[in-house]
């Protein structure tokens, strides 16, 4: 097999590939990628805007595929100011009093559950 690559007459050219040719150029690619980081656009929206006849998949394809773009999750909630901290302190001292009165308050474990899949999460 090697010799007879070697001793060809004609230069070796690999043969064409047999699968189907990519929607986006490697411009288009950039373009794709450069929204999704700087202006923060969904994939819906970046199908949208972008002049090409791509689907929703392929855009997100596109960004899967960056080796800059790096997904992390959302934050739950943010974090407490120094306000906040100090209105639950007072709630708190407040209430240290209640006593018995706390038997009539009703604590509920509520939980939100998606049908759907994961949420929360959001590219920086």
């Amino acid at each position: 097999m090697i010799y007879r690559v070697l001793t060809r007459k004609t230069p070796y050219e690999p043969k064409p590939r047999s699968a189907r040719p990519c929607a986006t150029d490697i411009r288009s690619d950039r373009r794709i990628q450069r929204m999704a980081s700087s202006q923060k656009m969904s994939v819906h929206e970046i199908t949208r805007t972008s002049r090409l006849q791509i689907t929703k998949n392929t855009v997100h394809r596109r960004i899967i595929e960056s080796v800059y773009m790096i997904r992390a999750k959302m934050a739950r909630r943010l974090p407490l100011s120094n306000l906040h901290i100090s209105k639950r302190l007072q709630w708190a001292r407040n209430h240290m009093s209640y006593g018995d009165k706390w038997m009539a308050v009703l604590f509920c474990d509520e939980k939100k559950w998606n049908l759907d899949g994961p949420d929360g999460n959001i590219k920086y």
